[in-house]
């Protein structure tokens, strides 16, 4: 990927980049709808990614092209777009991804310089493995090695984080863009969501994750996505009466839920009991890990797949079938959707020499359920966003 980024850009602009940058995809594998409510999530980055190709220019546009989509954008930095919130259009292109770095970048005191683009990759988009974010990072990257300015991690990972809520109006929280420049080879992320405390916590050497597409694109923007948000709110309002110290859900705790359950009405009442329930499982499943015990986190994500079918009611059928066939194959440790559902990706975390038999179960499965076929591919947990080539 890399050498094909770079073709493209000499192709596109007649001469070598400056720097080509890789950034990862990620799943989740515990910590579904967890981040906005400041809880705890345990999330991997993978190794398929998306590659930026970028040369400095000597006035202020940025020149962009999405070889995948064979589609090109042009934009000035210094007369930028509005915000999309502000926009009539109520979805984000991959363009306003863009902008919306060069915008958070600005924001920060920052000054970007004008650059020629080229944008490629092999992480499928909007399909719950954070191709947005990658691109935000792999920009911030780019950026930072041609402007001039460095960002430590964190301070990237917010820069990525402010893009998408203050200029694309998805109120998300930051675990995305976090994992993606803190992640490390063979390593899940413990992330605290409220602290931005995070471990780095190793997975057992023949565990695999197997990835499987299933092709339903979902626009968070324009989603239930934000709705969830919302409810999480209410309930947090409903329940302060009787828990008055209470910032977000992560703040309750399951015998505080059961005790004050009367005060929400559904279906705020199945929202917080995933809340609360998913915050336990992340923090149980960082246990398990370190004490190797696989088994137990496989365990919890599939708990966390049927909470968010059940009880945050973020899946669909294409998941459901995925997730089971998965679950129904021996060497298969647990399997949930990735990302925020509503279409998307479903991963399992297996034993490497099980890998090819799920991914299999899976394929078939979906193919018989649906009549069409799923990708499904292998990865090992992936390291952070970085440089792949420079001059």
């Amino acid at each position: 990927m890399p050498d094909k980024v770079a073709a493209a850009y000499r192709a596109r602009f007649g001469d070598s980049p400056e720097v080509v940058v890789r950034a990862p995809g990620r799943v989740t594998l515990l910590g579904a709808h967890i981040d906005y409510s400041e809880g705890w999530v345990l999330p991997a980055a993978i190794e398929r990614s998306v590659y930026v190709a970028a040369g400095r220019r000597t006035d202020r546009l940025l020149d962009l092209l999405a070889a995948d989509l064979d589609d090109s954008r042009r934009l000035d930095l210094d007369a930028l777009p509005a915000p999309v919130p502000r926009r009539s259009s109520p979805e984000s292109g991959w363009a306003d991804y863009a902008a919306a770095v060069g915008w958070s970048l600005t924001e920060a005191g920052e000054r970007p310089v004008g650059m020629s683009v080229v944008i490629a990759g092999d992480l499928p988009m909007a399909s719950g493995l954070s191709s947005s974010a990658a691109l935000e990072s792999a920009l911030l990257l780019a950026w930072e090695r041609l402007s001039g300015f460095r960002l430590e991690p964190s301070a990237r990972a917010r820069a990525g984080h402010r893009a998408e809520t203050g200029y694309l109006g998805l109120h998300s929280g930051i675990m995305d863009q976090f994992v993606i420049v803190h992640a490390r080879r063979g390593s899940a992320v413990f992330l605290d969501c409220r602290t931005l405390e995070h471990e780095l916590i190793a997975l057992p050497d023949t565990a695999r994750l197997v990835v499987a597409d299933t092709g339903v694109q979902r626009r968070l923007v324009g989603s239930e996505f934000n709705t969830r948000r919302r409810q999480c709110r209410q309930a947090v309002e409903l329940l302060r009466g009787a828990l008055p110290d209470i910032a977000t859900l992560r703040d309750v705790t399951p015998a505080d839920l059961e005790a004050h359950a009367g005060l929400l009405p559904p279906p705020l009442d199945r929202r917080a009991r995933h809340v609360v329930g998913e915050c336990a499982r992340a923090r149980a499943a960082a246990v398990a890990l370190r004490a190797g015990d696989a088994a137990a986190v496989g365990r919890l994500m599939r708990q966390s797949h049927e909470s968010s079918r059940d009880l945050y009611e973020v899946s669909l059928p294409e998941l459901d079938t995925l997730a089971a066939a998965a679950w129904e194959t021996p060497g298969c440790l647990g399997a949930r959707f990735s990302g925020a559902g509503f279409g998307g990706c479903v991963a399992a975390l297996v034993e490497a020499e099980a890998a090819e038999a799920v991914a299999t179960a899976m394929a078939r499965a979906f193919e018989g359920g649906f009549g069409r076929c799923a990708e499904v591919f292998t990865s090992a947990a992936a390291g952070a966003a970085s440089p792949v080539a420079f001059r």
